[in-house]
């Protein structure tokens, strides 16, 4: 069973107020720390990387010294996993990580493949451990949500190939914030296994901060270890 990953790098990072893939971190732009991570897991036969329309030249530089093929992605971030899905048409297992979530380690690329494999799909989460309170427009508080049952999702979300066909049949031209809500959306289940809290997404410059800040005091490391498939 063949696998292929898709980083998804064709954000706005309108949030971010800068580029957020080709931002240095430890030396390194942040799109590279995926892409080191997927390879040093050896889950994957073909890596591809999701650029905005008229980015691909500057986001191939940045890949460089990589086995990745830069592809070009949608208006929308289902547009550019649909685009994705196409370009890994040779494979069955198929993940799809945001560029944006540097620090996610080999260790959880193929851990997630296996479960994908095996369940049909494999979506990180995390319970949430703080209170939850929802606010009105004015930022007063209105009410304790109970946190039993949530999770916070997380990249890369794998799947099997019939899976995400199902679930873009059903779609339409419907958009969604991430891959598993597609596929609940179409009808079918979704296997939610451990995430991983280090996996920290880049939203922010502060965020982007805080990462700086793992990196320089050796909390965060590039890896640098090819494993061999088997």
């Amino acid at each position: 069973m063949t696998a292929g990953l898709a980083i998804l790098a064709a954000g706005s990072s309108s949030r971010a107020g800068t580029d957020k893939v080709s931002a240095d971190l430890g030396g390194r732009p942040v799109l590279v720390w995926s892409l080191a991570a997927a390879v040093a897991s050896g889950a994957f036969d073909e890596i591809v990387v999701v650029a905005p329309a008229g980015r691909e030249p500057a986001v191939r530089a940045l890949t460089a010294g990589y086995d990745a093929r830069v592809i070009s992605g949608g208006a929308t971030r289902t547009e550019s996993s649909w685009a994705a899905l196409d370009a890994l048409a040779a494979h069955e297992v198929i993940a799809i990580h945001d560029a944006a979530r540097p620090f996610a380690a080999p260790s959880l690329f193929a851990r997630l493949v296996s479960e994908a494999g095996e369940h049909g799909s494999a979506v990180p989460g995390l319970a949430v451990a703080d209170t939850v309170r929802r606010t009105d427009p004015t930022g007063r508080s209105v009410e304790e949500v109970d946190r039993s049952g949530l999770s916070l999702v997380q990249t890369p979300q794998v799947f099997r190939r019939s899976v995400l066909d199902r679930a873009r049949a059903a779609a339409g031209g419907r958009t969604f914030t991430d891959d598993a809500a597609a596929i609940i959306a179409s009808g079918q289940e979704v296997h939610l296994v451990p995430g991983d809290r280090r996996n920290l997404k880049l939203t922010t410059m502060e965020d982007l901060g805080y990462a700086r800040e793992l990196v320089a005091k050796g909390l965060a490391a590039l890896p640098a270890t090819v494993v061999a498939r088997s």
